[in-house]
């Protein structure tokens, strides 16, 4: 991958403060769910568990450009018997947003699952209010498994979530052409 469409790499402990301010600004928490802001306090304590390696069932990664973070991505909900694991992206950096780098990122984090943990398939949830994550997700190859009707309840209404799945066979197949 070249530096141009960005690039994934495991989270450091100096990129959550970074992190942390996306979580204050309203289009972003909104696109991601995120209904009360934590404090720096409160959200550099969840890390820190993760650095601990509490649990082999999460990856996370900084999404970079030019050397600064400017997103995350994370595999989680890893099922190693199943061959499964649930996904989720945000590019925080509002500058970067429809410039291909959160599908480079997918696309990497893909490449992470299959190759390296060498899952059978990779899933995420999706609101159907948020047309841009609907559209990537066709645009790299996902299927669109079915919709939990009223599934989540946020910012005062009950919204639909999309379900998404690739599975290892699909990605190998179409990996050159999507990503």
């Amino acid at each position: 991958m070249t530096e141009e469409k960005g690039m994934i790499r495991p989270i450091r402990m100096e990129d959550v403060e970074v992190m942390h301010a996306w979580e204050h600004d309203e289009e972003i928490a909104t696109a991601s769910g995120i209904i009360k802001p934590r404090s720096l306090e409160v959200f550099q304590a969840a890390y820190a568990k993760y650095f601990l390696k509490v649990s082999d069932s999460l990856r996370l990664f900084s999404i970079t450009l030019d050397g600064r973070v400017i997103g995350r991505a994370e595999l989680g909900l890893i099922d190693r018997e199943n061959g499964n694991a649930a996904f989720g992206i945000v590019i925080g950096d509002k500058l970067c947003w429809g410039k291909g780098y959160g599908k480079q990122a997918i696309c990497d984090l893909l490449g992470w699952a299959f190759e390296e943990l060498h899952l059978h398939k990779v899933y995420c949830e999706v609101y159907t209010f948020n047309d841009r994550s609907m559209n990537m997700m066709r645009s790299i190859g996902f299927h669109q498994d079915g919709v939990l009707r009223e599934h989540e309840y946020f910012n005062g209404e009950y919204h639909d979530v999309a379900v998404f799945s690739i599975l290892q066979s699909e990605y190998n197949k179409n990996k050159r052409i999507r990503c």
